[in-house]
């Protein structure tokens, strides 16, 4: 073979093997990823298995969530308490709000439970609210402008319903009707049920929370809505009208289900737990490694990212559904996601190694290119001065 032709061909090499490197570690990643994805399969199952019937485990009301009604409620898990400022964004950037009410008489409802606490924020559409008097008894039927209802079964299901007096923007504590002496009626504040109200454009915002342990399943809200003080007014909401009763329920996971799911991570994992509907209850998540944050990935590791793996960031899910006992069908799903650290320590140590392998006999290649071109140059030089001479 000419010389010339195996300088060609070495060079032609140089150029091939960082291409076919980065083909194949597009290969490889997505190998690494079919494995990792039925190893998270086979995980889900396992542990969706282990939550199989047990319904007490997985909610805090069985029977709100066994049988949803259309007024039933499903709260988001909140990472933190809610600040009553009465603006959602401590609220996660999916909001599933719910409306009640129809044209310019309407509210939209949002439901989160942090901490074993309830926590409600309502939209309340209303272009001249109408505030109670200030100082008045709540319970002066002349002096009751707009109102909110509150209506929840005790633990040991007993009815109960509380209303929020409004007077306008500021801090707001629930009142209950009780019967004093002589059967007179008199509004007891409750303090477990604080809020706020701000006043927004075309309307207000009203935001409380009260304690899960208040609630024994069946919940809702209802508005008043008047013209002016004492009137009759404008009912809308979900509650029965005449007995205040709630026409849904609220379908929250137990306390007991974040504390089961942490028991059953590994490191690099998140659990989550929806109910059949998909709407949010749980989840648990744990770094690939506990209180030391992931090193910073290096040259190397990101020009693989950028020549070889588009989607490094689309996290790797696997669910599986809940079952419950003697044929009740789904009761709740059980997805498991690769955190982004645990997927970077398995994807970047295994092909990091292959990338440097390429890139070492790349430069192996290019360098016997240089070293023959160099021979090839010396000989030439040879002939030039035997044909001088």
């Amino acid at each position: 073979m000419r010389p010339w032709l195996s300088l060609l061909l070495l060079t032609l090499v140089t150029l091939v093997l960082p291409w076919d490197g980065v083909r194949y570690a597009r290969q490889m990643e997505a190998g690494l990823r079919r494995s990792e994805r039925l190893d998270l399969s086979s995980l889900a199952h396992t542990l969706a298995a282990s939550l199989e019937g047990r319904t007490r485990l997985i909610y805090r009301f069985p029977a709100e969530a066994r049988h949803p009604g259309p007024d039933t409620l499903t709260p988001v898990p909140l990472s933190a308490p809610i600040d009553f400022d009465t603006y959602p964004e401590g609220w996660p950037a999916t909001r599933p709000w719910r409306r009640y009410g129809s044209g310019t008489r309407h509210f939209d409802i949002l439901t989160g439970v942090s901490d074993r606490m309830l926590y409600v924020l309502l939209r309340i559409s209303d272009p001249h609210p109408v505030f109670d008097t200030p100082l008045a008894n709540p319970l002066d039927r002349a002096a009751v402008g707009d109102r909110v209802w509150i209506g929840f079964s005790g633990p040991q299901g007993r009815p109960h319903s509380e209303f929020l007096p409004l007077e306008g923007a500021g801090p707001l504590v629930a009142d209950r009707s009780v019967t004093g002496e002589y059967g007179r009626q008199q509004a007891i504040p409750d303090p477990r049920i604080v809020g706020a109200l701000q006043l927004e454009p075309g309307g207000y915002d009203v935001e409380f929370a009260m304690p899960l342990s208040m609630i024994g399943g069946p919940f809702g809200v209802l508005v008043d809505d008047r013209d002016r003080r004492g009137a009759n007014p404008f009912v809308y909401g979900m509650l029965n009208r005449h007995n205040l009763r709630p026409r849904g329920g609220l379908v929250v996971a137990s306390a007991a289900l974040p504390a089961y799911l942490h028991r059953l991570l590994r490191p690099g994992l998140r659990l989550s737990v929806t109910s059949p509907a998909g709407a949010p209850l749980a989840q648990a998540a744990r770094p690939i490694v506990p209180d030391i944050p992931a090193p910073h990935a290096g040259m190397l590791t990101l020009l693989f990212r950028r020549l070889a793996d588009a989607d490094h960031n689309a996290p790797i899910t696997a669910s599986a559904p809940i079952h419950g006992r003697a044929n009740h069908g789904v009761i709740a799903h059980l997805e498991v996601t690769q955190t982004s650290d645990r997927w970077a320590h398995v994807r970047d140590q295994t092909l990091e190694q292959m990338l440097n392998l390429t890139l070492a006999t790349s430069t192996l290649a290019f360098l016997a290119a240089v070293a023959l071109a160099a021979q090839l140059v010396a000989r030439a030089r040879r002939r030039h001065r035997q044909a001088s001479d």
